[in-house]
């Protein structure tokens, strides 16, 4: 057991270092940074709701970059070792198929979160830096943005194995960044459909991952106040479900898989 484990965590090390080779946080991070201060300097022009376009610009960037560089992490991740036959000397030390995909799955969450943190860190400096305050929610939005990574990264990791690399990015990309536009448009035409296009609308409604419920970005903006601790726990208990099926989904996918 204990060896097992000891082996899935060389796993998930290996493909962080990988990511770190690859440079990709670093590139986000920069730009995300130069982004975030170019925003800020315009602080200095006292214009009249400017804190709030700062902040509004250091979310956005940072919702959108973590989210993409968690995508092509994980989507990259068991097609890229089947491809170059990497896989079958790290199967053959030996590691279950179960614990291989556990570690490239902790791999990428543990990355992507990273990510997420310094994102946070950097944005928390910058917003000190031009005098701009945040409440205590600001830190509830970097713990839900975090939770979100391991949610996405589930997703895409089982995905990889359905379709192919590219189509696996623009899909997961489509999906993550389309969410809350599908899930609004449905409550909108809501009370105008009926028979079998409201159940259908319905059903995709409450089936259908909602990756926007961990995005607290307007309610930082607006200096509300922190959201009650059984929002979090209830948030929490939902990335554990939908992250939990899709690891099982992708797992059981991965054992079958001729290699």
């Amino acid at each position: 057991m204990r060896n097992g484990l000891r082996k899935t965590g060389t796993v998930a090390r290996v493909a962080v270092l990988e990511s770190i080779r690859r440079k990709d946080p670093y590139v986000v991070l920069i730009l995300g940074a130069a982004m975030v201060l170019g925003a800020g300097l315009f602080s200095h022009f006292g214009v009249e709701g400017l804190e709030k376009f700062v902040k509004d610009v250091g979310l956005t960037v940072t919702t959108v970059f973590s989210i993409v560089i968690c995508v092509v992490a994980a989507a990259r991740q068991l097609p890229a070792e089947i491809e170059n036959r990497t896989l079958y000397p790290s199967l053959g030390k030996p590691i279950s198929r179960t614990g291989f995909y556990l570690g490239k799955y902790v791999g990428v969450g543990l990355m992507s979160s990273a990510v997420v943190v310094a994102f946070f860190l950097l944005l928390r400096i910058l917003l000190l830096v031009f005098g701009i305050s945040v409440g205590g929610v600001f830190y509830q939005a970097l713990y839900l943005r975090v939770l979100s990574m391991w949610f996405v990264a589930a997703g895409v990791l089982c995905l990889s194995l359905f379709v192919t690399h590219s189509a696996n990015v623009t899909i997961s990309l489509l999906a993550c960044m389309g969410m809350q536009i599908v899930a609004h448009s449905i409550l909108y035409v809501h009370d105008e459909l009926t028979g079998v296009s409201l159940r259908l609308a319905e059903a995709v409604y409450w089936v259908a991952p909602h990756l926007e419920l961990f995005d607290l970005s307007k309610k930082v903006i607006h200096g509300w106040p922190p959201v009650p601790w059984w929002a979090l726990a209830g948030m929490t208990l939902y990335a554990v479900v939908y992250a939990g099926l899709f690891f099982t989904v992708g797992c059981a996918r991965f054992r079958r898989m001729p290699l």
